[in-house]
């Protein structure tokens, strides 16, 4: 296999990447919408286990907003390579807004319900689905061909950042405003990345000319090329492993650890701080290598390992902030050797079979991780979530020396 072994830069080239303003606006919008989004999730959460105290409905929510890539990944892969990225955006994130605002005047009016607001995420997540290809296939339009590393970090860092702010922002606001704030505000946070996206000036993409740009080359391309085969894996199980922390974090706060269903939101925040913590180790220091990949993969599972078998809320939070530095660092690190492994041709189809790792595999691993829970308790299903992440780390780290060339 091929080693990506540039650096992925130093201080003053992400400083560089972050002044240009091309990709500052995009980084900008994209860390306001996203933070919106995180306010949300924990908002939809603790309504949903509010209503039933079930976390299998918890699960059911989570599966529909990430049942979009399954089923729009492949057209919306293509499109990203046929048609203009900007524009396939901006419906996509247009919609999101409305469906939002709608959520929120139901919630003013007292109409929310389970089939609504799981109605409303799979809406969300199928406007999500259309937008992951096309970003991913944006991105290195918007930084210099030697800053595509750095860039692709930084905009892990947006979503991670808003993870860490998100979810504490969305516990105060259910706490002190309720949920129609929480709601609306997501929907405003939306006009930030659609007012970047009408300002930003990419270069010129490269359209795929074709009548159709199927995925079927792009997955013969995946099959053919083994490092881009194991890290779309990588990406995959990183999904999975990630589950908990959305899935099983309000049963914990409130069964395990005796704090207000609230406290959900201080969890997933202590995730996203880990995750911007990793986000400071790839952009600074580390070389992307499939040893590294393997060795962040291990952190990420044994991070929500200590999470399930913690005995204090403290001790919870910090195994959190672990798993997020091992996530980050494994899927940035993933997807640089994705894009350094493919042409420009191909970027967005094979972005969308990342999209189908990444997200697709989330409503499978939220109704195991929710059926788990209801079977054997939260603490059981999370050692079972983090088991792949391990076993992946291994079997990485004992043939690392065979994969890379």
């Amino acid at each position: 296999m091929t080693e990506a072994s540039d650096r992925l830069g130093t201080g003053s080239r992400t400083w560089r990447v972050l002044r240009k303003r091309r990709f500052g606006l995009f980084f900008s919008g994209n860390f306001v919408s996203a933070t919106g989004t995180w306010l949300q999730n924990i908002a939809q959460a603790i309504l949903i286990f509010r209503l039933t105290g079930s976390t299998f409905f918890v699960a059911l929510v989570n599966a529909a907003q990430f049942l979009g890539p399954v089923i729009l990944a492949p057209w919306a892969g293509s499109a990203a390579d046929r048609y203009d990225r900007r524009r396939i955006l901006f419906v996509a994130q247009g919609s999101s807004a409305l469906i939002a605002a709608i959520l929120a005047v139901l919630s003013l009016l007292g109409q929310v319900t389970v089939p609504i607001l799981v109605g409303c995420a799979l809406g969300i997540g199928l406007g999500h689905a259309l937008s992951v290809p096309a970003t991913q296939a944006l991105l290195p339009s918007l930084v210099d061909e030697e800053d595509i590393a750095v860039g692709i970090a930084l905009n892990a860092s947006t979503f991670n950042l808003a993870r860490a702010v998100g979810p504490i922002a969305g516990a105060f606001v259910v706490a002190g405003l309720g949920f129609t704030w929480a709601f609306m505000l997501n929907s405003v946070s939306f006009l930030a990345v659609l007012v970047a996206l009408f300002a930003v000036k990419p270069r010129p993409q490269h359209f795929v000319r074709s009548r159709r740009a199927p995925l079927m080359d792009s997955l013969r391309l995946v099959r053919s090329n083994s490092t881009l085969l194991l890290m779309l894996v990588v990406v995959a199980v990183v999904s999975m492993a990630a589950d908990p922390v959305t899935t099983l974090t309000p049963v914990f706060s409130t069964a395990v650890f005796s704090r207000p269903d609230s406290f959900t939101g201080i969890l997933v925040s202590g995730f996203g701080l880990g995750a911007v913590i990793g986000v400071s180790f790839v952009a600074h220091r580390v070389t992307a290598s499939i040893r590294i990949v393997g060795l962040a993969l291990g952190l990420l599972g044994a991070g929500i390992a200590c999470f399930g078998l913690s005995s204090t809320a403290e001790v919870g939070f910090v195994s959190l902030v672990l798993a997020g530095v091992g996530y980050l660092t494994a899927v940035t690190l993933a997807t640089t050797m994705i894009h350094a492994s493919i042409v420009e041709e191909h970027r967005g189809r094979v972005m969308a079979i990342w999209s189908m790792s990444f997200f697709g595999i989330r409503p499978l691993a939220s109704l195991i991780d929710g059926s788990m829970e209801s079977l054997v308790g939260p603490r059981t299903a999370a050692l079972c979530m983090a088991v792949p992440a391990l076993l992946l780390a291994g079997w990485i780290l004992r043939r690392a020396s065979v994969l890379k060339s």
